[in-house]
């Protein structure tokens, strides 16, 4: 009687995984597209902007680890946890080094939107407090993050 009520808690556990880690693929999903979807505009990255070709490059480079990280939380994989870490405290410091860096007006010029700067600051700074509570959220579920192979297959 006893192991019959250990295998429901077990099953239990189990199912409460997949539900924790599936809202982290619809972020990293939702940021992967969001990230294509300015496949050629210019990109601010770590103070300045980049145009042309090195502005797919580095689209096309962040779409992919995006791809990498989406992967290895299906899987699971315990590396992929820190690189979601590393990732966010990276993409943290981008916008504020973005935010401090460079003008304002050049970033919503650029990008086409006619914001006012204080929005713009507003939403750079909710960005990063999202990133962090992020980082939080990861760090307080490592225990799901269970596959300990270095390999996504």
């Amino acid at each position: 009687m006893k192991e019959t009520d250990h295998k429901a808690v077990v099953v239990s556990d189990e199912r409460w995984r997949h539900f924790v880690l599936a809202p982290l693929v619809g972020v990293y999903l939702f940021s992967m597209l969001l990230t294509l979807s300015h496949l050629g505009e210019p990109f601010p990255f770590m103070g300045k902007l980049y145009s042309g070709d090195a502005s797919e490059s580095l689209t096309f480079a962040d779409s992919i680890i995006s791809l990498y990280l989406i992967a290895g939380i299906l899987k699971r994989q315990r590396l992929t946890l820190w690189l979601l870490i590393a990732y966010n405290f990276i993409n943290s410091f981008n916008g504020i080094a973005n935010l401090f860096l460079l003008p304002v007006q050049q970033i919503v010029t650029t990008s086409g939107a006619i914001v006012p700067d204080h929005h713009y600051r507003l939403n750079a700074f909710s960005v990063f407090v999202l990133f962090l509570m992020l980082n939080v959220f990861l760090y307080l579920n490592r225990r799901y993050f269970d596959n300990k192979s270095i390999y996504l297959w």
